[in-house]
């Protein structure tokens, strides 16, 4: 693992991003997925605005979600598809050369799960893989005791997901499921971008980076990955 430790918020975001560029300088015509979320808006913004700057070519570039609420669309306040689209491809100027948002709230959940499967098969395997970290280790919607060697999936939201999501949904929704990447998706990227901010997260973080590989904590996965950095304020990074 490469441990990049940021002064704040804003050198972790722009820092995280200049290794995306990085990489798509080096494959044009890769494919690449970011997480939705508080921790990774910054990032979002700031690649946003590198492709706007002309600083990165993203035109053979694909783009695919990482996860989503089951039973939300991307037109639903919290869902990971609105992240995507008022924060990441409307701030675009110069577009993906395609994108795949999982829709949640498809009529069949398992076709939409192949679909995910399917796109990441077509322009994978992923060249650059973006995620944050849960308070429980989780990767996407990756929770604990997740199989290792699941492609996208469906899974029950852990006890832990649940408290948190209430800061997206209120009362609104209620979730119980997610759909996600898998484990051996994000393992086959050929970087993999583990972003943290905030002191909240400094115990998990450790878990991950310096405790026992288990599917208890998913991220600790990442251990094992060749090419993994680290990206984290001094807060998030105070106990590594």
């Amino acid at each position: 693992m490469h441990i990049v430790v940021c002064k704040d918020y804003e050198e972790m975001s722009r820092r995280a991003a200049e290794i995306v560029a990085e990489q798509i300088k080096k494959r044009p015509d890769g494919l690449i997925s970011f997480p939705g979320g508080d921790t990774p808006l910054g990032m979002v913004h700031v690649f946003a605005d590198m492709v706007n700057e002309g600083k990165v070519d993203i035109s053979r570039t694909h783009y695919v979600s990482l996860d989503e609420w089951v039973g939300l669309s991307n037109e639903d306040e919290g869902s990971c598809g609105l992240f995507n689209q008022q924060n990441l491809l409307s701030r675009l100027q110069h577009p993906f050369a395609g994108t795949h948002i999982i829709n949640g709230a498809a009529e069949d959940i398992e076709s939409e799960r192949v679909a995910l499967n399917d796109y990441i098969s077509q322009y994978g395997p992923l060249d650059v893989s973006v995620l944050g970290i849960g308070m429980n280790g989780h990767l996407g919607f990756n929770e604990n005791g997740v199989d290792f060697d699941l492609d996208a999936h469906i899974i029950p939201l852990s006890e832990t997901t649940l408290k948190v999501m209430t800061k997206y949904f209120g009362e609104k929704f209620h979730p119980t499921h997610g759909i996600s990447q898998g484990i051996r998706q994000i393992m086959a990227a050929k970087t993999v971008i583990l972003i943290a901010n905030g002191a909240h997260k400094a115990e998990i973080l450790k878990k991950a980076v310096h405790g026992p590989v288990t599917n208890e904590v998913p991220a600790s996965v990442l251990q094992n990955h060749p090419n993994c950095y680290v990206v984290a304020d001094e807060a998030a990074a105070a106990l590594l």
